[in-house]
């Protein structure tokens, strides 16, 4: 026999992969003994993919359980004492489409056939939020930070006195710990003791439990309203004596993603002046990128008795509940709810994990623009600070508040549109960001380079207006990096080259910044590229990953210079640099403007005898012939209509045949060949409308921008 101490001297630990290789986060994994479907243990894959189990010898069986998948065996092995057996698994896509199935009505509890099976989808689908929501990872544990309340109501609903909040920090994702299952089948969840009332409401063990299944009943509904896409598990009590009070209510899925967003209850057995009030409550529930399940808001309201002289009467509605303000895993920001904390609240540090609330005793005691909207009130808003990993503010960081709207079916599939609104942070990290929704998971992400931010989960409630939300990056051992590679360029003395091009087979070619570093959306483990920079031997060929850092590392030695004779002339040549030519190309990069950009390096390689032909397959800008016959060449915006032409940050007037400007006719271009020599070209950009451009090349209003779309800034001198 097996000591105690040796009992679980083995373990199963494993990683976990989707289809396309990202970690597979927020997996239950789930061992089962051989023989039977008997649970031996579980937990939860952590952000990395990661999990392990601690089992007694035998034979043991491994599945994964995910949300809106279908359940996946992983492995059976025999598991010795003392082993530890390590699995590396590759989840395969295997979507599960929800069908609702409107059953509302049948008096009989047992489903079959079609209805049964939907039926039990559905469940499962609720059944895996709910238990997650008790299970936890091997990696640190988060802090929340959450409120509970109570106030006193009018049998109208009216407020009769202020909430009185109280703040806490604990470990605990739990809003609040009912009895257990057996308990609240023997003496229902109303308690009445000593004159008070002690409503229990049904936690994630009760719904679970073998228990509650053997006395409830389900049932589908179809979402409506509010709660239009969404699939409702209706359950309700078996048999409902006049002893006992049981509860009746429903699950929320969403279809799209088979997630659970709510559970609805009410009182079943209570007086008839007590139902009056509608008793009952609202459970929400929140899912976080790397899987992690926790319940954000709660409210129960319950009907406040009052003695009387023809006994107990029902003078209002005590209403209890609670929010969880902000939860963090170290200094990464998990969750916001985006409010701002009250200053009179109660503050009440938790020690260690505990629950949020008991039983409830009946007891008297917020590129996007921000508009005004109707009547001048400004729209939903997303609004804060971006913070490097010493919380020093970044500016020119792009931040993107991204959700899910609109969804559709094509055949067995559920499609759905995701929404993403960008916005770049000020000079003071400060970023705005408007039109989002009300009453909807939103996740805010920052990137700056390479460097990319964990997701802030937000939601803003019905009667807000804006939420706050500040984003941090993490410390460099903790950096998060986007999907794809990074290249990294340098000269032979280890220094980075700043501006270089880079060109990946078959892409388009993006300019690293001034550590040399260029983000590319890919991840093999090689690349062929072509890398060059003006005064550098150029790059052609095929790279590796380093092993130690990941990046692709490319070297470019100087060119050998070939010194002529001296002359001394007279130029009003600005380095390329100085003119912001490198800034907007790295902005525009990172996602502040929409343009695209002629380097010196791609003039260089790509030499031409009209500076029209420079302009031939770019985006936002065509090259056409001049009106009224003219042999010459004009360019035109996306839309047709002229673009305004810079040169070396002076905007050149346009003019026709007859020498008219802009304000005397409306014919009037500008002759692009006639503008400059090609070979003096040193870059170029182009910007789709004044509304995608740096503020700094905007045109100037008033009849120079007249009929105009569109900005191309060409700039010359030396390209070096």
């Amino acid at each position: 026999m097996a000591s105690a101490g040796t009992a679980f001297a083995q373990s199963v630990a494993g990683t976990l992969l989707r289809a396309d290789s990202t970690p597979g986060a927020g997996v239950i994994v789930v061992a089962t003994s051989g023989a039977g479907d008997s649970v031996l243990a579980r937990t939860l894959t952590g952000s990395s993919g990661r999990f392990k189990l601690d089992l007694t010898p035998g034979t043991v069986r491994l599945r994964a359980l995910r949300i809106g998948q279908r359940p996946f065996v992983i492995g059976t092995f025999a598991l010795a004492a003392g082993e530890t057996r390590t699995v590396r698994t590759v989840l395969p896509s295997q979507p599960i489409l929800l069908q609702a199935m409107v059953t509302t009505g049948s008096t009989s509890c047992m489903k079959t056939g079609v209805q049964g099976e939907a039926i039990a989808a559905v469940f499962e689908e609720a059944r895996k939020a709910l238990l997650s929501t008790q299970l936890r990872s091997d990696e640190q544990r988060p802090v929340v930070r959450f409120s509970t309340w109570t106030q006193h109501r009018s049998l109208g609903d009216r407020e009769t006195s202020p909430k009185e909040m109280r703040f806490q920090e604990g470990e605990s994702l739990q809003p609040f710990n009912s009895l257990s299952p057996d308990s609240l089948a023997r003496v229902g969840y109303v308690e009445y003791a000593r004159g008070e009332n002690t409503y229990w409401a049904p936690d994630a063990d009760v719904l679970l439990s073998d228990t509650f299944a053997a006395t409830h009943c389900l049932d589908l509904t179809e979402g409506t309203g509010a709660e239009t896409g969404w699939i409702g598990l209706g359950f309700r009590p078996a048999v409902l004596t006049r002893e006992l009070v049981d509860v009746r209510g429903t699950l929320w899925i969403d279809r799209r993603t088979s997630e659970l967003r709510r559970m609805d209850f009410g009182y079943e057995g209570l007086a008839a002046a007590a139902q009056r009030v509608h008793p009952g409550g609202r459970v929400e529930f929140t899912r976080l990128p790397d899987g992690l399940w926790f319940v954000n808001r709660w409210e129960i309201r319950m009907p406040r008795v009052a003695a009387g002289g023809l006994g107990p009467r029902v003078a209002g509605v005590f209403v209890t509940g609670g929010e969880v303000w902000r939860m963090k895993r170290g200094e990464e920001l998990l969750f916001t709810n985006g409010a701002v904390e009250p200053a009179a609240a109660t503050h009440v540090v938790v020690e260690g994990p505990t629950g949020m609330v008991g039983g409830v005793i009946d007891t008297i005691m917020t590129v996007s623009q921000c508009e005004p909207g109707k009547k001048g009130a400004v729209t939903p808003m997303v609004h804060g600070v971006v913070h490097d990993e010493d919380g020093t503010p970044m500016r020119d960081a792009l931040v993107t508040v991204e959700w899910q709207q609109d969804h559709w079916f094509d055949g067995p599939d559920v499609l759905w549109q995701v929404r993403r609104i960008t916005g770049v942070t000020a000079p003071d990290g400060y970023f705005t960001m408007c039109g989002i929704p009300r009453e909807q998971m939103m996740s805010v992400r920052a990137q700056y380079g390479a460097l990319l931010s964990g997701k802030v989960i937000v939601r803003l409630r019905e009667e807000e207006t804006r939420a706050w939300v500040d984003v941090r990056f993490p410390s460099a051992s903790d950096t998060l990096r986007t999907k794809g590679v990074v290249v990294r360029v340098r000269d032979i003395g280890g220094r980075g080259v700043p501006h270089a091009l880079v060109e990946i087979e078959g892409g388009r070619g993006r300019v690293t910044d001034d550590s040399g570093r260029v983000l590319l959306s890919a991840a093999p483990d090689s690349l062929k590229m072509a890398v060059r920079r003006m005064g550098y031997s150029p790059f052609f060929g095929k790279l590796g990953r380093d092993a130690a850092t990941g990046e692709f590392a490319v070297l470019l030695p100087p060119r050998a210079q070939v010194l002529g004779a001296v002359r001394v002339t007279v130029q009003n040549n600005v380095p390329l640099q100085n003119t912001g030519f490198y800034d907007r190309v790295l902005r525009t990069q990172r996602g502040a403007f929409n343009g695209d950009f002629i380097t010196p390096e791609e003039l260089d390689a790509h030499p031409v005898m009209r500076v029209s032909d420079l302009f031939t397959g770019r985006r936002f800008v065509s090259v056409s012939r001049a009106p009224g016959g003219r042999p010459m060449a004009i360019l035109l915006g996306r839309a047709g209509c002229r673009s305004s032409v810079f040169l070396d940050g002076r905007m050149i007037s346009p003019s026709d045949e007859s020498g008219q400007t802009p304000t005397e006719s409306k014919t009037a271009y500008v002759l692009i060949d006639d503008v400059v020599d090609p070979h003096s070209v040193a870059a170029i950009e182009i910007y789709a409308s004044a509304a995608n451009a740096p503020a700094e090349l905007i045109p100037l209003v008033g009849a120079a921008q007249q009929g105009a779309c569109g900005i191309v800034a060409i700039w010359t001198g030396s390209r070096r």
